[in-house]
């Protein structure tokens, strides 16, 4: 082919990684042809404070890398197999999965214990609820926290206090490199893994002939047996990967052997049974044990999970309340899910876009060199994003230097960074300019160093002159601010005739732009809500007055502004 073939991914350590042998295979398959990774991120990688069963599963990592492609932006993405749905979106399939790794679910324990050394004491992290099920099988009274965040944010949590072990899939550990973590990877028959577990699949348009024949030829196809028998037997239960269900295959010559369970979350109820017969039947088999252990009892087991669920509030604090959000279109806004979780909805005017920059030569050299660098600063969300995604189209890889320390400013600018596999060497709780490099320079007391700080185009000087006083410090701006050319006409007319609740400012830009957009007069009515006190000065100097200020300038402040709000009045 004389094209470049896009491989989509998430953009985690993890994910990438699995990336990067999909396009190491396909290179040494297809030596002659050029493979770009893609990076998109996806829903479930910005809700990280609530648990994945209570927000749903289905297509929860995977849906906008399927939008990616049906639009054309990449031809293939790469997940864990035990990700993806059961059930193909219309015009998506299964192109190809590899040669699977490590199935069992690992213990990770700073103190190199082993799951029979565990106690009532312990507390025990895990984000999945079949975990869940089977160590209170083995313990009822074990204490069972939930965690989420990649590999490296779950590790720190624990290495802090969160918890004293954590359960997670054994193959992330070892494909980063972490075994060292692990103080035991758990046997199969006593903890069942997860359908399709350490699987890495790779999902494609079933309209392209040629991407097929490309990733056909890397596939495994007794990986592609085992787990398509797998995946059967979680169809035929209509499950995902959030409730108490699970499954083990093994094949040997031309037999296949599969257990399977199904459980009650507190592992009271728990059914199970073993399969084995030819290899060719493996999907048949897997469909009759579902349909056995439903008849035994497991359909009632999965219908109470399904019911019970304690955060089905019918009357929620904004229930009916419409909300307009002026924020970036992008994928890791949380404000809309923090305000739809309260009941309301939320309509999105977004009145900046964020794009990735064009770099200058010498910006392109500053991330080439960073082993040069003592400090790379991020002061956004926005600016780690786009930093990670000029670097790796730079150099192919999100790799840092391990000599490289990190500062950020606030928590979630950290919790994007985790994304990326790193942590903070500094977090910064400071937002203004000013008073983060004083709050750096108590910590450091930095001399000579020499910093780089990843910003927007419309960031000031503020941080690179003050931390410049005595140190070397350079800027990147690897994103840039810029006014929409049109405004959705719909939500125009829905403020025009105020069929709205609130609309929320989340920076004077986004005040700023709006107000071109609208005549005067509307402005002079507007019910407005602003994140931040400079957002609410900056709508103040043009006379108009916030119904309320945030008194934290982020999304999670804003929305707690708006529940007070709501309360009081």
């Amino acid at each position: 082919m004389d094209r470049t073939i896009r491989i989509g991914t998430r953009g985690s350590q993890l994910a990438l990684y699995q990336a990067n042998v999909v396009k190491e295979e396909l290179e040494k398959k297809f030596p002659g042809n050029l493979f770009q990774i893609v990076v998109i991120k996806t829903k479930g990688d910005k809700i990280l404070d609530v648990p994945l069963s209570k927000i749903g599963d289905k297509g929860l990592f995977t849906k906008e890398l399927e939008t990616a492609m049906f639009e054309n932006e990449i031809d293939m993405a790469v997940h864990s197999l035990k990700d993806l749905p059961t059930r193909f979106p219309e015009g998506v399939v299964l192109g190809a999965v590899l040669k699977r790794g490590e199935v069992r679910d690992a213990l990770i324990s700073t103190s190199k214990r082993t799951l029979k050394d565990l106690t009532s004491a312990d507390v025990i992290a895990t984000s999945s609820l079949r975990r869940k099920a089977q160590l209170l099988r083995i313990n009822k009274n074990f204490k069972i926290v939930e965690i989420r965040g990649n590999v490296n944010t779950r590790i720190r949590k624990m290495e802090e206090g969160y918890c004293t072990v954590m359960v997670m899939a054994g193959a992330g550990l070892i494909r980063l490199g972490m075994e060292n973590y692990i103080s035991e990877l758990i046997d199969p028959e006593l903890m069942i893994p997860a359908c399709s577990q350490g699987a890495i699949a790779i999902e494609i348009r079933g309209n392209d002939p040629v991407i097929a024949g490309i990733v056909g030829a890397i596939n495994d196809q007794n990986t592609l047996i085992a787990t398509e028998a797998e995946r059967a037997f979680l169809r035929t239960l209509e499950g995902g990967c959030q409730i108490p269900v699970g499954s083990y295959s093994r094949i040997i010559g031309a037999k296949f052997e599969l257990t399977g369970f199904i459980s009650s979350i507190n592992g009271e109820e728990f059914l199970t049974e073993k399969r084995e017969g030819p290899l060719g039947l493996a999907v048949e088999l897997a469909v009759q044990m579902a349909e056995s252990l439903q008849n035994k009892g497991g359909r009632e087991i999965l219908e109470a999970i399904r019911i019970d669920n304690p955060f089905d509030i019918k009357e929620l604090p904004l229930s009916g309340k419409i909300f307009i959000s002026t924020r970036a279109a992008e994928t890791g806004d949380t404000l809309p899910d923090l305000l739809a979780v309260q009941g309301a909805t939320v309509f999105p005017l977004p009145m900046i876009e964020i794009k990735p920059a064009a770099l200058k030569p010498e910006e392109v050299a500053n991330i080439k060199h960073l082993s040069s660098y003592d400090w790379l600063f991020f002061t956004s969300r926005n600016g780690v994003a786009h930093f990670f995604k000029q670097l790796i189209d730079q150099t192919g890889s999100s790799e840092l230097p391990v000599t490289l320390k990190i500062a950020v400013v606030g928590s979630k600018t950290a919790s994007e960074l985790e994304y990326y596999g790193y942590s903070p060497t500094f977090l910064g709780k400071e937002h203004g300019s000013s008073e983060l490099a004083a709050e750096f320079h108590k910590a450091y007391q930095p001399t000579n160093q020499k910093i780089l700080l990843s910003m927007g185009n419309l960031a000031d000087d503020t941080l690179k002159n003050q931390l410049g006083a005595e140190n070397q410090v350079e800027r990147i701006d690897v994103y840039e601010t810029c006014q929409p050319k049109q405004a959705d006409p719909l939500i125009m007319k829905r403020i025009e005739e105020g069929q709205y609740d609130l609309i929320l400012f989340t920076s004077p830009s986004t005040f700023a732009h709006f107000s071109s957009f609208v005549d005067k007069k509307i402005l002079g009515n507007l019910k407005i809500g602003s994140i931040g006190t400079t957002t609410s000065k900056a709508i103040r100097d043009t006379g108009f007055e916030p119904k309320l200020t945030a008194k934290m300038s982020n999304a999670e402040g804003l929305a707690t502004s708006i529940l007070q709000y709501y309360k009081q009045s």
